[in-house]
């Protein structure tokens, strides 16, 4: 009887110690959802802004100079608000915000091309050819 005991008191305790492992973060961190992985980001300062990313993201990998660079902000800029409206559009499909994306994406496309020079060129088609829509 005694052993019967003991073997439902550990079996209890064994299904009861689970629940509390079950928990977002191992119980570190127990918010769920989206909320969990923005709490991190709060206190890593303010976000950039997209266009200023972009820039430097070109100004990297393209190694552009400083009259390419001011273009290609100018560029970014001017896609500014319909970049804006495809993020805050909720009543579209995923299809939709694709196709809009990449009408936005070959507008900038385009007008990047002509002040890059052949060895840019060919990097820039690259890493549009690794993006993924």
């Amino acid at each position: 009887m005694k052993l019967k005991t003991h073997y439902a008191f550990l079996l209890l305790s064994l299904f009861l110690s689970t629940a509390a492992f079950a928990q977002y973060g191992r119980g570190w961190d127990t918010t769920g959802g989206s909320d969990r992985y923005s709490s991190r980001q709060r206190g890593k300062g303010e976000q950039k802004d997209f266009v200023e990313q972009t820039v430097e993201y070109f100004t990297k990998e393209l190694k552009l100079d400083d009259f390419q660079k001011a273009a290609v902000r100018t560029i970014i800029e001017e896609q500014r608000d319909p970049i804006n409206e495809l993020m805050a559009a909720k009543d579209i499909t995923n299809d939709e915000r694709r196709d809009r994306g990449k009408i936005i994406n070959d507008r900038i496309e385009e007008k990047m091309k002509p002040i890059l020079s052949p060895d840019q060129l060919k990097k820039f088609t690259e890493i549009q050819g690794k993006r993924k829509f």
